[in-house]
């Protein structure tokens, strides 16, 4: 009878020990949080310039402490193209598409140069385009929209 009695109080102390290690775990209650994404600084000088039957869009590469933004992964493009009879009703924001994402890295068909990002878009005659860009962060974070350039081609 002793013998179960010790065999009996050994399950429960290592039950109750086991109990404890798994309890304490690694100090932290509740479920994992993921790391919260940089958001990187928007774009402010955006600017279109008409050029024959091309748009040029130039914009400045955010910087911090004089160098580019650490962790930007890309810019995306986002446009508005209607006839320029065609008038959007007042109050009403602008119907966006993306058109394209240009890579940091890699940033064809666009090109950075001096700082700042370079890119054509083909227009037709008598429309009216909008165009804004977003700055995508490696970690998850979106900018804010930024300033939006608008034109009614002739």
């Amino acid at each position: 009878m002793r013998g179960k009695r010790i065999h009996h109080r050994s399950f429960v102390f290592l039950f109750l020990a086991g109990f404890l290690l798994l309890c304490l775990g690694c100090g932290k209650k509740g479920p994992p949080v993921p790391p919260k994404p940089t958001i990187p600084p928007a774009i402010t000088d955006l600017k279109a310039e008409v050029i024959g039957d091309k748009v040029q869009l130039t914009w400045s590469v955010p910087k911090k402490d004089n160098a580019f933004f650490e962790g930007l992964e890309y810019f995306r493009v986002q446009k508005h193209m209607a006839r320029s009879s065609v008038e959007l009703c007042p109050g009403c924001p602008i119907p966006f598409e993306d058109l394209l994402d240009i890579k940091l890295k890699a940033p064809a068909p666009a090109r950075v140069e001096g700082g700042r990002v370079i890119f054509q878009d083909t227009v037709e005659t008598d429309h009216r385009y909008a165009y804004k860009v977003v700055v995508y962060h490696e970690s998850g974070g979106v900018s804010k929209d930024s300033n939006i350039v608008e034109f009614v081609t002739p």
